[in-house]
């Protein structure tokens, strides 16, 4: 998945599977280009019952969005 493609899912509802089998489903409020981060990876945060958990592009195995 690229930045740009990434970048799309900011404000939308979704369910992300990683790469470790992990599933973690809820609203994605940032998106962080890699320049801009540290590790200079790419980078989504989402919200949910957990709190915010930031992803980085290469541990995200596939990710939908979740229409209610």
């Amino acid at each position: 998945m690229t930045e740009k493609e990434l970048c799309n899912f900011e404000g939308k509802e979704i369910k992300v599977i990683c790469s470790n089998g992990r599933v973690l489903s809820g609203f994605c409020v940032y998106f962080t280009q890699a320049l801009d981060n540290e590790p200079e990876i790419a980078s989504i945060t989402v919200n949910n019952h957990l709190g915010f958990t930031e992803i980085y592009q290469n541990e995200i195995e596939t990710i939908e969005i979740i229409t209610k």
